[in-house]
């Protein structure tokens, strides 16, 4: 037997029951000492919608925590209970159709910290850097990157001939593009968006209409007048034929010195930050 002195009082037990006891004892410790810290936000909002003040909420008080995010949201009656019954089980981790101030917390800091990581896998997928290399090229292509580009572009809508020696310093985009290709046409507004925020002096973009006749790409002219792109006509194929160009759309983006740094054969199914990526890399060397 074993004395136990409890408030003056000598109380004798057997070993095991004492063992037990201080067993349970520690347990019990260990609990008060992980029981949860509840803020004062935490307690006031749990208190704002404890309607009965029964220190628990019911499935109509609940509905407090959706209602009006819901109702602006534009749900109707039926499915604002149907997902906040839904939440309220979530939360309901006792299965006694009341959910306590302790589920109350722990859901909603679960919660949280589930869409913070979801924001932070985000973020880290947007910033991640993006790769440089060509995604659609024609295993067949006549050009490579880092091969020296074909000189002539063409004649622009004065009528001057456009070399890529006479742009050396500049980055160049040579598009080739065809009317009845949305994407194409399309990409030609991105394109100059991105010359005009890069700055002509630094980016030139040559927009190449692909094997159309004189009439169409006149027609092309006068639709695409507002662009402040250089536009140049292959009606014969020459200048796509130096580049490898078997079909539009086709995008080379050129560096400085008059090199291939990059190539698409299929650039409306690219990012366009990829190209953008590219870009402030030619730009920064």
């Amino acid at each position: 037997m074993i004395e136990v002195k409890i408030n003056r009082m000598v109380i004798k037990i057997n070993k095991v029951l004492a063992l037990t006891l201080v067993s349970a004892l520690s347990t019990f410790q260990c609990v008060e000492a992980a029981d949860l810290v509840v803020t004062d936000w935490e307690q006031a909002r749990f208190n704002e919608l404890d309607i009965n003040n029964d220190n628990g909420l019911d499935k109509e008080e609940f509905r407090g925590t959706t209602r009006d995010w819901m109702t602006k949201a534009g749900y109707s009656e039926e499915k604002q209970i149907k997902n906040t019954n839904k939440k309220f089980n979530n939360f309901d981790t006792n299965n006694n159709n009341v959910v306590s101030l302790e589920e109350f917390v722990t859901a909603n800091r679960a919660s949280k910290a589930s869409a913070k990581a979801d924001k932070a896998k985000k973020t880290a997928k947007k910033n991640k850097p993006v790769s440089v290399e060509p995604t659609h090229v024609d295993p067949d292509s006549k050009l490579k990157v880092g091969d020296v580009a074909p000189n002539y572009l063409g004649t622009d809508r004065e009528g001057n001939k456009v070399n890529v020696d006479e742009l050396k310093g500049k980055i160049v985009v040579v598009s080739f593009w065809v009317s009845w290709c949305k994407p194409c046409k399309n990409g030609l507004s991105i394109l100059q968006n991105l010359q005009k925020q890069v700055g002509s002096d630094f980016l030139k973009v040559v927009a190449i209409n692909y094997k159309e006749s004189n009439r169409s790409y006149n027609k092309l002219k006068k639709q695409l007048s507002e662009l402040n792109l250089t536009l140049t006509h292959d009606k014969r194929g020459i200048i796509s034929k130096n580049y490898g160009v078997k079909k539009a759309p086709h995008l080379f983006i050129i560096d400085k010195n008059g090199k291939i740094a990059f190539m698409d054969s299929q650039y409306q199914k690219t990012p366009t930050n990829k190209i953008v990526s590219v870009l402030k890399q030619e730009l920064t060397k």
